[in-house]
């Protein structure tokens, strides 16, 4: 008895969107609260409380898609297609996350980055500061201003999210993929 495979494309899409759509809405409060300027809630770009959330969420969200999927599919679900599942939805989950701040950072808020730095100019100088100690390395002002306006860019941000999102996504989409494979008995 041949069953037709659920298509891995229509749950990608539905759980990247989903995951896509919280850093999304967290940000979008934080505009309308204003305060996204505030590095007690924005912080290293996305606030300390929200890169926890995010951190459970990812592997959470991804479990569902993949069980949902495993259950659609007779039961069976090879470890191909776990990774392939957590893939689709890094990449649309990227694609709308990228959207987004590039909407933000440059049509709503095109002064984001230097406005944000110069409010929290003296948190972010003592953070860096601090870790600089703890190498034996002296830091000045000047280095903050040339470490901000290398790393601070947009683009060194995005890169990073989706490079870390990367690995992230297919670590748990593996460990996940290891945990719910089973294979499709044959019938005689």
């Amino acid at each position: 008895m041949n069953t037709q495979k659920p298509a891995l494309f229509k749950y990608a899409l539905k759980y990247g969107l989903i995951l896509a759509t919280i850093p999304t809405i967290y940000n979008i409060g934080l505009v309308i609260m204003g305060l996204h300027l505030d590095y007690n809630y924005y912080g290293d770009g996305l606030g300390e409380s929200y890169t926890k959330a995010r951190s459970f969420l990812l592997p959470v969200i991804l479990f569902i898609a993949i069980y949902i999927y495993k259950k659609s599919n007779s039961g069976t679900l090879s470890l191909k297609e776990a990774l392939k599942i957590g893939l689709w939805i890094l990449l649309i989950n990227t694609i709308v996350v990228i959207g987004y701040n590039l909407f933000f950072r440059f049509i709503i808020e095109p002064e984001f980055a230097t406005k944000f730095y110069e409010l929290n100019r003296e948190q972010i100088y003592t953070i860096l500061l601090e870790g600089h100690q703890e190498i034996g390395r002296d830091y000045t002002q000047a280095d903050m201003d040339i470490h901000v306006s290398r790393n601070g860019s947009v683009w060194n941000m995005l890169f990073a999210n989706v490079v870390l999102n990367f690995v992230f996504m297919l670590f748990f989409s593996l460990i996940i993929g290891l945990i719910l494979k089973r294979k499709q008995t044959k019938v005689k």
